[in-house]
């Protein structure tokens, strides 16, 4: 097993794939429960402000479901999968943007916003390694998304606890 062959990885991507399909359900379920107050508060805010967060934590989950189930395509080349995870992480730098954007609305560089771009920066970087070094042949490749799994499971928590705990406060 390599970090430059999809071979002897198919647990791992089994279990992420499961993982992220099953939690992108849940932030589903428990946004639907708090709709009327996330887009009272958008409403207040006067921007996305809570919608965003819910598109940040599905965006990641989801990035880590792809980047599973091309993965888990049988003989797939290893440039094909290295485009779908640049790709994925292109699609991630959404997170950062948009944590940038809220600290300039806000003024000010909270610790929560902090917090929120260092795990959705971190994100984004791991999966351009990913990408890069699997395309490479050299640097890491797969070896370096276990990281970037953990990490999006982080963007989606800390931005689900946002939608579905802290709004009710």
């Amino acid at each position: 097993m390599t970090g430059y062959s999809t071979e002897g990885w198919g647990d791992l991507f089994l279990a992420a794939a499961g993982a992220t399909a099953a939690l992108s359900g849940l932030i589903f379920v428990g946004l639907s429960v708090n709709i009327r107050t996330v887009l009272d508060i958008d409403k207040q805010v006067g921007s996305n402000f809570l919608t965003g967060r819910a598109i940040e934590a599905l965006v990641a989950l989801l990035s880590v479901l792809v980047i599973s189930l091309v993965a888990l395509t049988p003989t797939i080349a290893r440039g094909v999968l290295a485009a779908f995870i640049l790709l994925t992480a292109a699609t991630s730098a959404i997170s950062p943007v948009r944590a940038v954007l809220a600290s300039r609305s806000q003024r000010q560089l909270t610790v929560a916003t902090a917090w929120r771009l260092v795990t959705a920066t971190s994100l984004t970087l791991t999966l351009l390694a990913a990408g890069a070094t699997l395309a490479a042949g050299h640097g890491g490749g797969l070896d370096w998304l276990p990281a970037s799994f953990v990490l999006a499971v982080a963007v989606a928590a800390i931005n689900a606890w946002i939608l579905l705990v802290e709004i009710l406060r």
